[in-house]
């Protein structure tokens, strides 16, 4: 019989993943218009690995002395991280401005690596996409000590809840679509895998297909359906099939005000019934 394995994306520490997992089925169940999700799901749940990660990797490094704050400053937004993370948070800021639009001008002003840049094109992207800039740092730290330091343990810490025999329908959101594709480069999990599911997924970003285990944007070969809102600042390397290839089907969906939210995308017939299909 067929698994579901959900993976979940950043910011999920502390908390009950039979809980987490609960809600990912029922919002499924409603997109299938069911009152229960009738397919075995498991979600492996590495909140916890990555959150202590990052706070090691924090503590690897001296506390920068930082000059008083003024808006030309240059400073890094995690001072506490070391100074190769800070350049994928730029990078991966970078991306982000290019797939909002910010003016091929501003672009050109500087260096795109330095501080005074990164300054610059978050409070431009904030201000385009209505997302407070704390939440677009946190999201960047996130993904930068994942790419940089928390790779090994956190796929080490999934794999030990995959199911070990039998089809898998891999249901990912947000950071987990990075995660997933991580995962897919072991060729006997690959084989398993008849359908995978992206929500929410930074898959578009340059700085996360060059850092990826399999490099580039190399299409693992399964059955691919990615879901985005336009307004998911997440999501903003969509579509996908211009650099993925196929089998890659896209839908657009509108999560109205919680644009990132994945039980507003597994609610939507869309995304929720290619995956009750699959599962069949």
């Amino acid at each position: 019989m067929t698994t579901i394995v959900f993976l979940h994306g950043r910011g999920q520490e502390g908390k009950d993943p039979k809980a987490m997992l609960e809600k990912w089925r029922a919002a499924l169940a409603a997109g299938l218009g069911a009152a229960t999700l009738s397919v075995p799901a498991v979600l492996p749940y590495y909140g916890n690995v990555l959150h202590r990660v990052t706070a090691q990797t924090a503590r690897r490094v001296d506390i920068l002395d930082l000059p008083p704050g003024g808006e030309e400053e240059e400073m890094p937004f995690h001072p506490f991280m070391p100074e190769d993370v800070g350049e994928l948070e730029r990078r991966l800021l970078a991306d982000l401005a290019a797939g909002a639009g910010v003016p091929q001008e501003m672009m050109g002003l500087t260096d795109v690596l330095s501080w005074t840049m990164a300054r610059r094109l978050l409070t431009w992207l904030s201000r385009n996409t209505s997302v407070d800039k704390e939440i677009i740092k946190i999201f960047l730290q996130d993904v930068a000590v994942y790419l940089s330091r928390g790779r090994q343990p956190v796929l080490d810490e999934v794999r030990r809840f995959l199911p070990a025999t039998g089809p898998i329908v891999l249901v990912s959101h947000s950071l987990g679509t990075v995660v997933a594709r991580d995962l897919l480069v072991d060729e006997p999990l690959r084989r398993r895998v008849t359908f995978w599911v992206t929500a929410g997924s930074p898959l578009g970003m340059p700085t996360i297909q060059r850092n990826l285990l399999a490099k580039g944007t190399r299409h693992p070969g399964m059955p691919w359906l990615t879901a985005y809102d336009v307004n998911d600042i997440v999501a903003l390397g969509h579509p996908l099939d211009g650099a993925w290839g196929t089998p890659l089907s896209q839908v657009e969906v509108e999560n109205r005000d919680e644009p990132h939210d994945i039980e507003r995308y597994l609610r939507h017939d869309a995304v929720a019934g290619p995956i009750g299909r699959a599962c069949a």
